[in-house]
Formats: C-alpha cells, sequence, structure tokens
C-alpha cells in the first residue's frame, strides 16, 4: 500500500474514532443513555463490524485499528444502556 494512502486512511480512522469519545466518556461518566435509541446502537454497531471485518479481509491496519476501538466505544455504551443507567 502506499504510504500516503496508509497514513490518510490512518488520520481518518483516528479522527473519527476519537470524535466518538468524548460522548463515550460521557455516557460512562453520567450513565445516562437516555438519548442513543437501541436502533441507533445496533445499526451503528453492526456496521462497524462490517467495517472491521472488511478491515480485515483487505488487511488493511488503519480500518481494522480504527473500527475495533470504535467498537469496544460502542459495546461499552451499549452495556451502560442495558445494565448502568440510573
Amino acid at each position: 500500500m502506499n504510504p500516503l494512502t496508509l497514513w490518510i486512511g490512518i488520520t481518518a480512522g483516528t479522527l473519527t474514532t476519537i470524535s466518538f469519545l468524548p460522548q463515550a466518556i460521557k455516557t460512562l461518566r453520567t450513565r445516562s443513555t437516555d438519548d442513543f435509541s437501541w436502533s441507533y446502537l445496533v445499526l451503528f454497531s453492526v456496521g462497524v463490524l462490517l467495517w472491521d471485518c472488511y478491515g480485515w479481509l483487505r488487511r488493511d491496519i488503519a480500518v481494522v485499528a480504527a473500527n475495533t476501538v470504535t467498537l469496544i466505544l460502542v459495546v461499552l455504551i451499549m452495556g451502560v444502556k442495558a445494565f448502568g443507567q440510573r
């Protein structure tokens, strides 16, 4: 893979994953998930899981890394919604 292409992928994945991080931190801190619908969380997590699978199939570390971290964050939010809500 072209080094420029790789760095664009890593930068894009990092920025999109980091953009989700403040909301995940707020949700874990406040235990409030009222603004998240289950349909959003399920559809988003399935989409991220499929992107992760795509990255593995393409052997694209940028896609795999970004989507694995994002999937972990969304699963944590789903856990709070299911078990930790006030």
